[in-house]
């Protein structure tokens, strides 16, 4: 493997960066670059520039997948990592979290503070940096609870600026940074609030009942009572990467209307329906299992037999046969529902 020096930054040729995602679906980058801190992303980000390539940031790798087979650009791996105390008071704590930084491990942290806010997206993997680009959430809870700002740099000028979270355009695992700024932005870290108070009850039927058969209510609930359940719950639902290649959860619960829902509820008996606005949240777990799915096999990507969300890499090597695999998903779904169901993890 060939490798170049750049303002004292190691650069490799020919990385095959798919096996640093958690899909394991191939592809080389042209130029490959770890980065463990601000200063190393702008030289990164310059050595583009003079030789006219398109960057493409990676975090943990468990939210993309490798579509080019030989991406004739930069790919960066982000591991600026870290994260401390910025504001406290007798009701909550303010943290900043570097982008690199691991998300299960800073959420372990706060729970073993006893903060309260973060415990149910426990076990979500991957890195800091990708919270507020899908707006990452689980069971009630999502980024934009507790998000209070962004600080990114601009890759145009090289500017560090800070978003508030009502410039994020937050939605239902989306925001500004899929949209609008796509590719705008590098996110150097966040801001976050996390409450001293106990944690809410949560809604979710399946967590809302393993907490009650252990005892717990509105009074003695903890964030650790609720990141405990919810471990062994995703732990039983999801395979662990290092084992089962995936992506976790690859497809969005669909959003569908009042009406959608009215008629869904009719054809069938309990239907996982969750209010969402004006709208409502349906699982498309559900929706892929009442299709016939569940477990079945396609071009060596397997639909999981534990969770229907999930689809896993059995021996796929091509973007290809996984685009084949989802289609005949996203096609069975809609024949028998009429709704479209969207790939949730990000595409290079």
């Amino acid at each position: 493997m060939k490798e170049i020096i750049f303002e004292n930054l190691k650069i490799q040729q020919g990385v095959d960066f798919g096996k640093l995602t958690t899909m394991k679906i191939r592809g080389k980058s042209h130029f490959f670059i770890t980065v463990k801190n601000i200063e190393d992303f702008r030289s990164a980000v310059k050595f583009s520039k003079i030789n006219n390539l398109p960057i493409f940031i990676l975090g943990g790798g468990s939210n993309t997948i490798v579509k080019s087979q030989n991406f004739e650009g930069v790919v960066v791996k982000n591991e600026i990592k870290g994260f401390e105390k910025i504001f406290e008071n007798d009701e909550s704590i303010e943290f900043h979290i570097n982008s690199g930084e691991n998300w299960h491990n800073f959420v372990n942290y706060a729970v073993s503070k006893g903060l309260s806010g973060c415990e149910a997206m426990a076990m979500i993997p991957g890195t800091v940096g990708a919270l507020p680009i899908q707006n990452v959430g689980a069971y009630g809870q999502e980024i934009a609870d507790i998000l209070k700002s962004v600080e990114v740099l601009e890759i145009s000028t090289g500017k560090i600026k800070t978003l508030l979270k009502s410039e994020c355009e937050f939605a239902y695992r989306d925001s500004v940074f899929k949209n609008d700024a796509k590719g705008k932005y590098f996110i150097v870290s966040v801001n976050l609030k996390l409450l001293k108070s106990r944690p809410e009850m949560p809604e979710y039927k399946a967590l809302k009942e393993k907490l009650k058969n252990i005892g717990k209510n509105e009074e003695n609930l903890t964030a650790k009572d609720v990141m405990n359940a919810v471990v062994e719950i995703r732990s039983k639902k999801l395979p662990d990467p290092e084992k089962i290649a995936n992506s976790g959860s690859f497809f969005k619960n669909a959003i569908i209307s009042k009406e959608k829902a009215i008629e869904i509820c009719e054809k069938y008996q309990n239907v996982p329906l969750f209010e969402a606005g004006e709208n409502y949240k349906i699982a498309t777990g559900w929706l892929i299992e009442q299709s016939g799915l569940k477990g079945k096999e396609f071009f060596g990507m397997k639909i999981y037999s534990e969770n229907a969300l999930v689809l896993t890499n059995i021996s796929a090597k091509s973007y290809n046969e996984l685009a084949q695999a989802r289609k005949i998903v996203q096609d069975r779904v809609f024949e028998k529902f009429g709704l479209k169901i969207e790939q949730e993890p990000l595409e290079i």
